[in-house]
């Protein structure tokens, strides 16, 4: 896991979910109610059942995710519209790696720290949408809940550029200073022996750059949860980001104004009366 600027965004979403997971055990302590066999299942299959008829209509959640590319993790804040469908605006916040970077550690310095030679900029990406959810399989007493879910709305990528510790040598290759420099490509004194390791995680952050962008997901959640109140639930499912130009990410390789991941999540929350 890299420890840096992604973990400043993504601390402080999890200092914001942690407040409402304790509110979650408080709140969700009252089992779900049986429901007599043939009475709400049998009526939603032959649609003479009223969904708007909803008791518990808010409902907020957090949860850590886990995608292709890195991790991150999410807020939401639903609705219930009906028995059957949900509105919910999300807020998310992941990192953001290139499937080709690869950590190395200069192995001619003692104690060096690793580095992405050829990293350009560390990105995270934060998303702000709204979308629906629908049930596909409804829960009552026991089981499992299954919905598919639709969300989109704005992206953006927060690329802060690498600063790295480099050394300078003289005409014997001896090391004469060590400065902490942008990383330059083009840099002739850019090279893996002269790279010590990365710098602050902060240096440079006010050098960083916004790329906005949209984005669309898609995916199917499974609540397992056994208290009325309590949302306990597992997520699956495809996000793709667009931007109005490339996020540079790497050197010399080509870098893409998309991203394309496959994202699992888990999420925890409450719900309560309208």
């Amino acid at each position: 896991m890299r420890i840096g600027l992604n973990s400043v965004f993504l601390v402080l979403s999890l200092v914001l979910a942690s407040s409402f997971f304790s509110i979650a055990q408080d709140r969700g302590e009252t089992a779900l109610p049986s429901v007599p066999k043939g009475s709400v299942a049998d009526k939603i299959k032959d649609r003479s059942f009223d969904d708007t008829q909803v008791l518990l209509k808010q409902e907020f959640t957090g949860g850590a995710t886990l995608h292709t590319r890195g991790w991150g993790l999410l807020l939401r804040r639903a609705k219930n519209k009906t028995f059957l469908r949900k509105r919910l605006f999300e807020l998310e916040a992941v990192s953001m790696e290139h499937p080709k970077e690869i950590r190395t550690v200069n192995q001619n310095v003692e104690n060096g720290k690793s580095y992405v030679y050829g990293e350009l900029s560390q990105v995270v990406v934060t998303r702000f949408g709204y979308g629906r959810h629908n049930v596909l399989y409804a829960k009552f007493d026991k089981g499992v809940e299954i919905r598919y879910l639709y969300i989109g709305g704005f992206s953006m990528a927060w690329a802060k550029p690498i600063y790295l510790d480099i050394a300078y040598r003289n005409s014997v290759g001896q090391v004469v200073s060590v400065v902490t420099e942008r990383y330059n490509p083009d840099n002739l004194s850019h090279t893996q022996d002269n790279i010590l390791g990365r710098s602050s995680a902060f240096k440079g952050i006010e050098k960083m750059q916004f790329y906005p962008g949209i984005y669309g997901k898609f995916g199917f959640s499974f609540e397992y949860g056994k208290k009325q109140k309590a949302v306990r639930s597992l997520e699956a499912g495809v996000i793709i980001d667009y931007y109005i130009r490339d996020v540079p990410m790497m050197a010399r390789i080509k870098n893409d104004p998309y991203y394309l991941t496959f994202y699992m999540s888990i999420n925890f929350g409450v719900k309560w009366y309208r």
